[in-house]
């Protein structure tokens, strides 16, 4: 009532200053124009209330964990994310007396790994539920501190058979993941990777699903020339894409899935051109031009799940082709280079990567995780040793992990210990990367867990 007596006082001042200001407005053309203007402010009015029942239908829910984690290595490691992630030990470094420097013991304690989250369900939207995600955590680091990074930050559409989904998560390759108490999700066997992407998943009928992903590179990104970057991906322009078929019931999942990533190393490189002097003499001369080089990698994937009562089994066989950014011992290199143009032949490395993971338990739970990557090199020779580029050691033919562990839960507490057994073979370097280990080199992390959910 009060909002129509405001209105009826607004429309009373306008004629009385239309008129008092024009003679040359008629009547009709200022009734006209303050219905207009009345209008529009009742639909600006009716729009608020909306968006103001929509908040009120939106539920919110926080969540997270306080975090605290300790380990011991036996020797130093290629690690991520401050030594949380323990990818694999060194190689031997030794000295004039035969004293490896690499086998140097070490601990850490850190909190950083705590995390918050929100869940947003929201109201019906194009006739799907609607509800979104945003996680972080302290995991980014910068030059002197630990920084507040996003893990999560997507919306999501539901139909009955159809979700779509659109913004940062688990790469589409994570849906079936080792359940261990270790921060790195079983990197690098596993996939451990989260990237903005347009994800839909259906259901095709009954228990078989279906799901494709167009994925783009940030944090988690490809090795190259220039190191680790999200530029490669970007350069090409087009995403990395992403489909999968999987049965699912109560108790089973079993399905395949397969990468296809296209990069562009360079946008530009060194050519040699010929150039005509005054005096008609023909030199050489090195300039820089752009260039279009594309290095492809495709990698399938065929994983399982199996629950029934307290026991979970499941695994996952990878051919993995340049597969660096799923935090796997992977990459590319240079097969050859043209002078004239510029431009580089580029061949995938190819791992054959595996890993089985069985729990048992609720309260406590007791668990075991396998892991396995065989480095099978790239098809062509490298140009030499250094024109190519990976995750992980260069010089390793094979890795290997048994991690057993087990986690006691009491009400909101979390205590976990886990074993770390990982070995690598190593040898010398291989022109393809194909490494034939000479020597074993182990490494043992002991990992100490204590988590508060909320």
């Amino acid at each position: 009532m009060k909002r129509y007596l405001l209105t009826i006082i607004f429309i009373h001042f306008l004629i009385v200053d239309a008129f008092a200001q024009t003679d040359s407005l008629s009547l009709s053309a200022i009734k006209a124009e303050i219905k207009r203007e009345v209008l529009a402010e009742l639909r600006a009015e009716q729009e608020a209330e909306q968006v103001q029942k929509s908040l009120k239908d939106t539920k919110f829910s926080v969540y997270g964990f306080v975090r605290n984690y300790m380990s011991y290595d036996t020797r130093q490691c290629i690690t991520l994310a401050g030594d949380i992630f323990n990818i694999m030990p060194m190689d031997q470094q030794l000295n004039a007396e035969g004293e490896d420097l690499n086998a140097t013991p070490r601990t850490i304690f850190i909190a950083f790994s705590t995390r918050m989250g929100l869940d947003m369900a929201g109201p019906t939207i194009f006739g799907a539920a609607s509800s979104a995600k945003l996680e972080a955590d302290f995991v980014g680091f910068a030059t002197n501190n630990m920084v507040f990074r996003v893990r999560h930050a997507y919306l999501q559409l539901d139909w009955q058979r159809t979700a779509l989904v659109v913004g940062q998560t688990w790469h589409p390759s994570f849906q079936v993941a080792p359940s261990i108490s270790g921060y790195g999700a079983g990197a690098p066997f596993a996939t451990a990777s989260r990237m903005p992407q347009l994800q839909l998943r259906q259901q095709i009928v009954g228990n078989l699903h279906a799901t494709v992903a167009a994925v783009f590179q940030h944090n988690d990104s490809s090795y190259g020339p220039n190191g680790k970057s999200y530029d490669y991906a970007r350069w090409n322009l087009w995403p990395e894409g992403y489909a999968s078929l999987k049965y699912m019931n109560d108790h089973l999942t079993l399905g395949a899935g397969v990468s296809v990533l296209s990069l562009m190393p360079r946008r530009e490189s060194v050519a040699v051109r010929e150039v005509t002097g005054e005096d008609g003499s023909i030199t050489t001369e090195e300039m820089a031009v752009r260039v279009r080089d594309r290095v492809m990698g495709v990698t399938p994937e065929f994983f399982a799940d199996y629950k029934v009562g307290k026991f979970n089994l499941k695994g996952k066989v990878v051919y993995a082709q340049n597969a660096s950014h799923l935090q796997m011992a992977s990459g590319f290199g240079a097969t050859a280079y043209d002078p004239k143009t510029g431009e580089y032949e580029y061949a995938p490395l190819r791992s054959l990567i595996t890993w089985v993971n069985a729990t048992y338990g609720r309260r406590v739970r007791g668990g075991v995780l396998l892991g396995y990557t065989n480095n099978l090199g790239a098809k062509k020779d490298f140009i030499s040793t250094d024109d190519f580029w990976m995750f992980g050691a260069k010089n390793a033919d094979y890795i290997y992990r048994i991690a057993p562990s087990v986690i006691y839960y009491v009400k909101n507490l979390e205590l976990g210990l886990e074993g770390d057994y990982t070995v690598v073979g190593y040898g010398d370097l291989a022109l393809n990367g194909n490494t034939k280990a000479l020597r074993n080199v182990s490494n043992k992390r002991i990992c100490l867990m204590v988590r508060y959910n909320f």
